[in-house]
C-alpha cells in the first residue's frame, strides 16, 4: 500500500498552506466534528486525498463518499455541500492538491470528456498513489527542482486522470462569476471595490451588477462567500489564530468576521478545530479561542 493511506509524515506539510506559482498549492486538511458546510465553490481544479476518517459529499442530488486511501476529484466551477467526519480515534486528515490555471496550459491530453461533477476515485492504482506524493512533494519544495521539472511532476496527476477518463480543466472565460471569483480568491484581504472590478474584466459597474443579479448574485455576495470559503480553508489547514485569518480575509475585527462566518456556515470559526467553549454576559455570547474574546452572534 502507498504512504498516502496512512500518514504523510513523512511529507512535513506541517499547518500550512505551500504553494509554487503557475503550479498549484497543497496542504493537509485536519478537522475535528462532522460540520455540514453547504454551497461550497470549487474555485480550480483539485483533488483530496483522504488519509483519516471520511468525507461525504453532495452535489446534483448525489451523494458520495470517500473513505481513507481514495481520491475526490473536484472540478472548476463545482458546487456542492461536504461533511469531512472523524474517524473513532482522532480528527479527518486529508491532503488536498489545487492546481494552478497555468498548468493547463499546452496541456495535451486524450479524449476524455472534460469533468463537470465531483467523483470518487474507489480504487486508485498504487503508482497513481505514488505520484500524487511525488506531486505534493513537488510543490511542497522539499527538494530543488527547477519549476519545469516540479510543473511536470504535477502535471503527471492529470494526464493520470486523463487516462482514467477524468479530464480537468478549467471553466471557459465567458463564465462571469468564475472569473469574478477567480480575481478575488486571489487577493481576499484586498479592498475591493465593484467599479474597478467591473473595468478590469471590461464592463460598466451596472452592467456588472445587471449580469450578477441575473444569475442569482451580487458583487458583495460573491466578495463575502470568497472570503469565508477562504477562511474555512485556512481554519482547516493551518494553525492561525482566528485573528490572523480575520485579517488575511479581509477583516480588521475578528469578531465582525466570526458573526459574517457564523451567518455563512451555521457555526463558529473555532468549531472547526474542535473548540466549542462560550461563556455568556449580558445576553451576548463570546467565544473562547485562546485569544481575546470574539462575538459568537
Amino acid at each position: 500500500m502507498s504512504k498516502i493511506d496512512t500518514s504523510r509524515d513523512d511529507l512535513a506539510l506541517g499547518r500550512t498552506i505551500r504553494s509554487s506559482p503557475g503550479i498549484g498549492s497543497v496542504a493537509q486538511v485536519v478537522q475535528h466534528a462532522p460540520l455540514l458546510c453547504r454551497r461550497l465553490a470549487s474555485d480550480g481544479p483539485g483533488l483530496v486525498l483522504v488519509e483519516k476518517g471520511r468525507k461525504i459529499i453532495r452535489s446534483d442530488d448525489v451523494e458520495l463518499t470517500a473513505s481513507v486511501g481514495q481520491v475526490v476529484l473536484v472540478p472548476d466551477g463545482c458546487d456542492f455541500d461536504v461533511i469531512n467526519e472523524p474517524a473513532a480515534d482522532g480528527p479527518y486528515r486529508a491532503v488536498a492538491l489545487n492546481f494552478a490555471p497555468a498548468l493547463f496550459q499546452e496541456l495535451r491530453t486524450g479524449c476524455a470528456p472534460a469533468l463537470r461533477r465531483i467523483e470518487v476515485l474507489a480504487d486508485p492504482p498504487a503508482a497513481f498513489r505514488q505520484a500524487c506524493d511525488v506531486a505534493v512533494q513537488a510543490i511542497a519544495g522539499h527538494q530543488v527542482l527547477p519549476g519545469v521539472v516540479a510543473a511536470a511532476r504535477v502535471r503527471e496527476i492529470l494526464l493520470w486522470l486523463d487516462g482514467f477518463g477524468y479530464r480537468l480543466e478549467l471553466r471557459g472565460g465567458d463564465d462571469l462569476v468564475a472569473r469574478l471569483r477567480r480575481m478575488l480568491v486571489a487577493e481576499p484581504a484586498r479592498s475591493w471595490r465593484a467599479a474597478p472590478v467591473a473595468a478590469s474584466i471590461g464592463m460598466s459597474e451596472p452592467s456588472l451588477r445587471r449580469h450578477l443579479a441575473a444569475r442569482g448574485t451580487s458583487f458583495t455576495d460573491v466578495l463575502v462567500d470568497v472570503r469565508m470559503t477562504a477562511a474555512l480553508y485556512l481554519l482547516q489547514s493551518t494553525d492561525q489564530a482566528i485573528t490572523q485569518i480575520a485579517l488575511a480575509v479581509g477583516y480588521d475585527s475578528a469578531s465582525r468576521f466570526s458573526v459574517r462566518f457564523r451567518s455563512r456556515f451555521g457555526f463558529a470559526p473555532s468549531e472547526i478545530r474542535g473548540h466549542h467553549r462560550e461563556f455568556e454576559r449580558n445576553g451576548t455570547k463570546y467565544e473562547l479561542d485562546g485569544a481575546a474574546p470574539m462575538m459568537a452572534g
